[in-house]
């Protein structure tokens, strides 16, 4: 039994890795919204401490999937969780890439990084005004 849920998570994951690198933004959309619909429909169902949403279908006292604590529901629930998890972090890298670029932080770090570290030497040795570009003709005199 561990060995098809191990199957199934290596396959699933390696079809995300897939889309991830062959930059299909709308198979991985699409992966996004199926699996945050049937996360929401896993969630709802299992029953919890106080019998949870699925009392209101009346299944307070029986589930229709059994039971047993950590069944077949929660185990579809941590691999659909799993799922979404991944696709969110894998369509968010492929969004910021094209928005920016691959490069983007790097450059922006260098070039920042040239202006704080601009050359000092042509400012040795010359006083700086404090007051230049400040019109203080027009200003009211204080005191009195």
């Amino acid at each position: 039994m561990k060995l098809k849920w191990i199957a199934t998570i290596v396959i699933i994951f390696g079809i995300l890795a897939m889309f991830y690198m062959n930059n299909w933004t709308g198979v991985l959309k699409a992966t996004l919204i199926s699996s945050c619909i049937v996360l929401i429909g896993c969630v709802l169902l299992q029953a919890g401490k106080g019998g949870g949403l699925a009392a209101i279908g009346g299944l307070a006292d029986e589930s229709a999937m059994g039971t047993q604590p950590g069944g077949i529901l929660a185990k579809i629930t941590y691999l659909v969780g799993a799922i979404f998890i991944v696709s969110t972090l894998l369509l968010t890298k492929l969004t910021l890439s094209s928005i920016h670029g691959t490069d983007t932080l790097r450059s922006e770090m260098s070039t920042s990084l040239q202006e704080v570290a601009h050359d000092h030497s042509e400012h040795e040795g010359t006083t700086v005004d404090e007051h230049a570009g400040h019109d203080h003709s027009t200003g009211y005199s204080r005191g009195c």
